[in-house]
C-alpha cells in the first residue's frame, strides 16, 4: 500500500486506498495465496499439476443453495476456460474447496461495525450451504491511523485534503473486539468460519503504510492472528482434501 497509487478521477488526488476499488482486496488475497502455497506442499503440488486452481474476485453459483456470490479468493476444481472476444482467458470453477472473504475498515469504525460483521457472517453461511466441508475463511484489515483522507469526503475546488479524525487506538480496538464475535467452527459439524484473521495497519491514505503488530492487533496464538489463520486453512485442507 505504501507504493500503490490510486488517482481519483473526480479531483485528481492520489490515494493509497480507495473504497470503490478492489485493488487492495485482490492484492491481499494474492499474498494470502502465496503464503498458503509456500506452507502447504499438498496444496502446492495440486496447483502445479493443475488439479486445482485459484482465482480472485470470481463469481460462483453454489449448486446446492443456488446462491451466486463473488468470492474475493477461491480455490477449487476447474470447470472450463473461456476465451473472450478480446483474447483474455476467463476460468470458471466447478467446485469450491476454499473461499476467503476480504474486508477493510479504514475510517468510520463505529458506523462500519454492524455492516462489516453482517457481511462476514453471511459469507461463511453461503459457502457452507453450498458445501459443508468447504473451508470458509475471512480476513479484515482495520486502520489504526489517527486521521484518514477519504476519497468520498473531498469536494471540488478545495486546495487541501479533508481528513477524518479517529480516536485511536480505541476505535481500532473496538472494531477488533467486535469482530471477535464472529463464530469460528472446529469441524464441519459446526457453524462459522474455519479460519478468520484481523490485520491492523496504520494508513492515513497519503504517507507510507505500516503494519501494526502490538495490541490492539491480534497477537501470536490468538484465534484471529494471521499466522493462526493461515495454519488453520492449511490444516483443514490436509484433513478434508489431502
Amino acid at each position: 500500500m505504501s507504493v500503490h497509487e490510486h488517482v481519483d478521477a473526480r479531483f485528481g488526488h492520489v490515494y493509497r486506498y480507495h473504497s470503490r476499488s478492489d485493488a487492495h482486496s485482490v492484492a491481499l488475497c494474492r499474498f494470502i495465496m502465496k503464503d498458503l502455497i509456500v506452507r502447504n506442499p499438498v496444496l502446492s503440488r495440486r496447483i502445479e499439476s493443475g488439479e486445482i486452481v485459484w482465482e480472485t474476485n470470481t463469481k460462483f453459483l453454489f449448486p446446492l443453495s443456488r446462491k451466486a456470490k463473488t468470492l474475493d479468493l477461491a480455490i477449487g476444481t476447474l470447470d472450463a476456460q473461456v476465451r473472450s472476444l478480446r483474447g483474455a482467458t476467463r476460468r470458471t470453477l466447478k467446485d469450491i474447496l476454499v473461499a476467503c472473504e476480504a474486508k477493510s475498515v479504514m475510517t468510520e469504525h463505529g458506523k462500519s461495525q454492524p455492516r462489516v460483521f453482517d457481511e462476514l457472517n453471511s459469507a461463511h453461511g453461503i459457502v457452507h450451504a453450498g458445501r459443508a466441508d468447504a473451508i470458509a475463511a475471512g480476513v479484515t484489515v482495520v486502520n489504526i491511523a489517527g486521521r484518514f483522507a477519504s476519497p468520498l469526503r473531498q469536494t471540488a475546488g478545495q486546495r487541501d485534503l479533508v481528513f477524518s479524525r479517529h480516536s485511536q487506538p480505541e476505535d481500532a480496538r473496538r472494531m477488533v473486539e467486535h469482530l471477535r464475535g464472529l463464530p469460528i467452527r472446529g469441524d464441519i459439524r459446526g457453524i462459522g468460519f474455519d479460519a478468520y484473521a484481523t490485520i491492523v495497519i496504520d494508513c492515513d491514505n497519503q504517507g507510507p503504510v505500516t503494519l501494526w503488530t502490538v495490541t490492539p492487533a491480534p497477537q501470536p496464538g490468538d484465534l484471529d492472528h494471521y499466522e493462526t489463520f493461515v495454519g488453520r486453512i492449511g490444516r483443514f485442507y490436509a484433513e478434508r482434501f489431502g
